[in-house]
């Protein structure tokens, strides 16, 4: 039932993401204007790495972001080192973002839920 749940939501993510960005310019524009496609990708990817382990492992929120934060700048550093990838602080940065992004909903839904009186 709750893997039900996750891909619902996951779906509705998918879906109202397409709508925008099919049905407007102005959301085109405003997502690809400033940002590459690398930088996006960076976001959604580790929004959902994030999404995933917390699922799976079950651990604490803040552990599970701060792990996979350190992840995302050993993978910075190590392709700076490498001769043909570039590590770049702005894609670290992009993957802090799909990490607090999840960090952020994820808060809310558990604040709402203990608000209401459901427990997990």
């Amino acid at each position: 039932m709750k893997s039900r749940y996750h891909l619902s939501i996951l779906a509705i993510i998918v879906i109202l993401f397409f709508c925008l960005y099919f049905s407007s310019d102005d959301f085109r524009r405003l997502v690809f204007r400033s940002t590459e496609v690398d930088s996006i990708g960076h976001m959604i990817s580790f929004f959902g790495l994030t999404w995933v382990l917390h699922s799976i492992l079950k651990l604490p929120l803040f552990n599970t972001m701060f792990t996979v934060a350190f992840y995302g700048g050993l993978t910075e550093l190590g392709q700076y080192y490498l001769g043909f990838r570039n590590g770049e602080f702005k894609d670290f940065f992009f993957d802090l973002i799909g990490i607090s992004m999840f960090g952020i909903i994820r808060w809310s839904i558990l604040m709402y839920r203990n608000r209401s009186g459901n427990r997990l």
